[in-house]
């Protein structure tokens, strides 16, 4: 089997984080990759959904599956030309500095299965990201990736929340006489929706964010989609809204 690597570079930082895979450049594969890349990892500080990924032109890349992902996730995608690979050189650079200082060491010490090989990628990625110093900072990655501020970091979903994501589309509902919408066998409050109406049809999607949430999805006068989140409608014991 070949095998084949995705590699995930911090652009302030420099922070790398890198997995194997088998077979080719798919869109199973990179979604798997990116799901566990932005997961928080024991012992790894570098992790997180980015609000801008650059990447190269591959159809597997730009496919629909890993686009509907980022679209839920809030995550915008930037496709450089092709043939422009300096567009992406901090990443390219990422890859030469894996080939010889991770992947030189396995001629002494070869890996027997892919389990193995990420299992090696990921405690070098540590200790790599912990020890360089970055020329162009003059600190460490994992030292520099941790100036991070509270609100520049999004916390990802859970790995099976992210995976509904990959295929869910939002659905139509009908907005009640009491401005609430029913969705996956809940009910939620609307009311904070701008010029929301009693009967409009309004596109419900899965938050993935928030819990007990939904998030209602617009478009603005330019065109753009906007997100709204809005609460469920927690009911006591007897069953009135509380």
């Amino acid at each position: 089997d070949r095998v084949w690597s995705y590699e995930v570079s911090c652009h302030n930082s420099g922070s790398l984080y890198v997995e194997y895979v088998l077979g080719a450049e798919s869109a199973a594969n990179i979604t798997q990759v990116f799901i566990n890349a932005i997961q928080q990892r024991e012992a790894d500080p570098f992790y997180g959904v980015p609000f801008i990924l650059m990447m190269d032109m591959g159809s597997a890349n730009t496919s629909g599956l890993f686009s509907n992902l980022a679209r839920r996730l809030q995550v915008k995608l930037f496709a450089h030309a092709p043939g422009n690979a300096r567009a992406t050189g901090q990443i390219e650079n990422g890859r030469n500095l894996i080939e010889r200082s991770f992947e030189s060491g396995l001629r002494l010490k070869p890996v027997a299965n892919l389990e193995e090989l990420n299992q090696q990628a990921r405690r070098w990625a540590r200790w790599f990201n912990a020890n360089k110093v970055h020329s162009r900072h003059g600190r460490t990655r994992f030292e520099q990736w941790m100036t991070i501020a509270g609100e520049q970091l999004r916390i990802a979903p859970t790995v099976d929340v992210c995976r509904e994501l990959l295929t869910h589309e939002p659905e139509t509902r009908k907005v009640s006489d009491m401005l609430t919408v029913s969705f996956k066998g809940r009910d939620f409050d609307v009311r904070t929706v701008p010029q929301v109406m009693v009967g409009e049809k309004l596109n419900i999607a899965i938050n993935p964010w928030v819990a007990d949430c939904a998030m209602v999805v617009d478009v603005d006068a330019d065109g753009n989609e906007t997100l709204h989140s809005v609460p469920v409608i927690e009911r006591d014991d007897a069953g009135f809204r509380i």
